[in-house]
């Protein structure tokens, strides 16, 4: 199965799931992501990258990324180990598995229970819906360069409502491959 079959099976997958409880806390749901609370995740990892909703990856991801800060994805973020365990905390409290966010729980379900990405990027659900962003069959209009740069097609991620977005696909280069 190649990689497109294969995210357009995960995307169907996702989309027919219906369990109960997932149904019931969507419809309570938000899609915008609560303001980052905490000023020394927001100055230390904020710093580098956009400081993410802590409702993107789960408990168990946040506890891997502050477990190895020494080699965070190729550069060294070590902390005080203070600042590490507030951050830490304030993460693990607020992670998706935790979270009233309709993405959060979309994001849990696209999981296995031992599953516990790095990336979250790497989470199934989130992998599935910017499936065509980098793609260049589709001529997705912008471009960002990774999936990393979220403000470049959700225009208000920064304040966490990733629902407004400026991203386009054209399916015409795509047709030329079914013909």
């Amino acid at each position: 199965m190649n990689r497109k079959t294969r995210l357009v099976a995960i995307l169907l997958a996702l989309s027919a799931v219906s369990q109960t409880t997932w149904v019931t806390q969507s419809l309570a749901a938000t899609k915008i992501f609560p303001p980052i609370a905490n000023a020394g995740y927001q100055k230390e990892c904020g710093s580098c990258h956009m400081a993410y909703p802590p409702e993107f990856l789960p408990a168990r991801s946040w506890n891997r990324v502050l477990g190895s800060l020494q080699d965070h994805f190729g550069d060294s973020a070590q902390l005080d180990a203070a600042t590490q365990q507030r951050i830490h905390d304030y993460l693990v409290a607020n992670a998706a598995d935790k979270a009233q966010n309709e993405h959060s729980f979309a994001i849990m379900h696209s999981l296995n229970a031992s599953e516990a990405p790095l990336r979250i990027t790497a989470t199934p659900y989130i992998a599935g819906i910017h499936a065509a962003v980098l793609d260049p069959v589709w001529g997705g209009n912008p471009r960002p360069k990774t999936l990393t740069e979220c403000s470049v097609c959700h225009l208000r991620a920064q304040v966490g409502d990733y629902t407004m977005r400026k991203f386009t696909v054209t399916d015409e280069a795509f047709r030329g491959h079914l013909e």
